[in-house]
């Protein structure tokens, strides 16, 4: 899929002046539709963080990664993994409103709202067992001989099938949030507006250069194993996210 093709996938308006305002008309209907489709994206992209990426330890250089990296740097560790992750996003909802609009920015604010409230909802209501038996199935066939200093298995059958579904469904989180002109004020914020700046850039794949950049700086942090499964599940999130744009593009055309 070509840059235009994405360019036109994110939705916005042809109108030089209501771009600039970073406004879009839509009408009552058009919102609520855009808003529950938001919501959805959300939803699943949050379920899949409790369900697999969590209790396995799979990052894939996001705004939590990057603020993991800060806590444990020398020059920045005075301040906890949360207290990063309040400082980057509020950064990342600034540099929303100021290049994408204000349109972008409500919608993103709403996102931001929206995925913590999912992410804690899943925590309480998925059940303890559940969670213990994603961490068994992925332990399930053990690739090779390499083990972890704790006896588990470096890689494994059920942990890969694992993390091809979840990076699957956060890649179509995503797509569910561009595709209604919003971020979900993430990495997936830089990557808009750089698309936005230089629309020769696909949203999809400059998510998965930052990400890339995240993990490798946090290999010291992470650990190798960490880096390669992150590496592994940003490039299916990304080739999902850009396929899902690239055919809603060919139908609409």
């Amino acid at each position: 899929m070509d840059s235009k093709e994405i360019d036109n996938t994110i939705n916005s308006t042809n109108n030089t002046d209501a771009t600039s305002r970073g406004t879009t008309h839509r009408t009552a209907a058009q919102q609520v539709r855009r808003y529950l489709l938001i919501a959805l994206g959300l939803a699943i992209l949050n379920f899949a963080y409790v369900m697999v990426t969590v209790p396995h330890g799979i990052i894939n250089g996001g705004v939590t990664s990057f603020s993991m990296i800060l806590a444990r740097l020398p020059v920045t560790d005075a301040l906890p993994v949360n207290a990063w992750v309040a400082i980057v996003t509020a950064i990342l909802a600034a540099l929303c409103c100021i290049f994408l609009g204000r349109d972008i920015f409500v919608a993103s604010i709403y996102s931001c709202a929206v995925g913590v409230a999912a992410f804690n909802f899943f925590t309480l209501i998925v059940p303890a067992k559940a969670i213990d038996a994603m961490i068994q199935f992925g332990r399930f066939g053990p690739i090779g001989s390499m083990t972890m200093p704790d006896g588990t298995p470096v890689i494994t059958v059920g942990l890969a099938l694992e993390l091809i579904a979840a990076a699957i469904v956060v890649g179509a989180g995503y797509y569910f949030c561009l595709s209604n002109d919003s971020t979900a004020v993430g990495m997936d914020t830089i990557a808009l507006i750089l698309h936005k700046r230089n629309e020769k850039i696909p949203v999809a794949y400059a998510m998965y250069a930052i990400n890339i950049i995240v993990l490798l700086l946090g290999l010291y942090t992470y650990g190798l194993r960490c880096v390669i499964m992150g590496i592994l599940f940003a490039g299916i999130q990304a080739k999902t996210l850009n396929t899902m744009l690239g055919f809603r593009q060919r139908k609409k055309a």
